[in-house]
């Protein structure tokens, strides 16, 4: 069995890159706590992580849309009396469409996701990570977050609070056993197509897209080695490094015109 570091909270664990990581920081020798909406898938990657870890797993069904999402799952969590050494902030949504045609509610929904479930959940949990040798908290971006995008507006624009947030936050607590890094990849194919409504660009996310495995070994890897940030794959590297050289407005025009001619909404114009 891998050497034991202590359990890690995972959102969004019942599958997709919340699953892959759970079992990945298995087998580096954590116990997990995992939580989403879906009970069944959630025993199913409890199941898995126990083989690997050697550890008890602990789930808890939870809607993170729910007005007390965060602090229920803080409240489970401490209340185990485990070791936690690692918070891993997984869950988040993707709507792809004009501003004006996703509704105000859907969106908002999606802000409160991505960004105040995150901040709320790592606020309750800090001083628990702060007691241990050595803890870590691992947040999920993305390669939105490196551009304006048309079409991705609010969903970039929250994912690259997540990438600030977290970079700011790690300097905050440098001096103390926290380390913080952020990952930011690029398309997974998890099925995030389907649930941002964007099957018409599904062929090309899974011509270019990384399995969820693939992230999840990056992403721990990067997590353990106290790195401040990474872009899992290296064509997904070469683009982020682009992005940041080329001028902004020929960048944003670059990454919303692939979006735009796909979007059914313009092309009923």
């Amino acid at each position: 069995m891998p050497e034991n570091r202590g359990y890690a909270l995972i959102t969004g664990a019942s599958q997709g890159l919340g699953k892959a990581i759970a079992l990945e920081l298995a087998r580096h020798g954590y116990g997990v706590l995992l939580t989403a909406r879906s009970g069944d898938a959630l025993r199913g990657t409890a199941a898995e992580a126990e083989k690997i870890s050697g550890l008890p797993s602990h789930l808890l069904e939870q809607d993170l849309f729910a007005p007390d999402a965060a602090s229920v799952i803080a409240q489970w969590a401490i209340g185990l009396n485990v070791q936690l050494t690692c918070l891993v902030n997984n869950a988040g949504q993707g709507l792809w469409g004009l501003f004006t045609v996703l509704s105000a509610k859907e969106q908002l929904d999606m802000m409160r996701l991505n960004m105040a479930i995150p901040v709320a959940l790592t606020h309750a949990l800090l001083p628990a990570l702060q007691k241990q040798p050595r803890s870590y908290l691992l947040n999920i971006s993305s390669m939105t977050a490196y551009s304006p995008m048309a079409t991705f507006g609010v969903y970039s624009g929250s994912k690259a609070f997540v990438r600030l947030w977290s970079r700011s936050l790690r300097i905050e607590l440098e001096k103390g056993p926290v380390s913080v890094t952020v990952v930011c990849p690029g398309s997974i194919i998890t099925g995030f197509t389907q649930r941002a409504r964007m099957m018409a660009m599904d062929q090309l996310a899974r011509k270019f897209g990384s399995t969820p495995e693939a992230v999840a070994i990056e992403a721990v890897k990067a997590m353990l080695k106290g790195k401040a940030e990474v872009v899992p794959g290296l064509l997904n590297r070469i683009t982020a490094g682009l992005q940041g050289i080329l001028p902004v407005a020929l960048n944003e025009r670059m990454a919303s015109s692939i979006y735009l001619k796909h979007l059914p909404e313009r092309g009923a114009e």
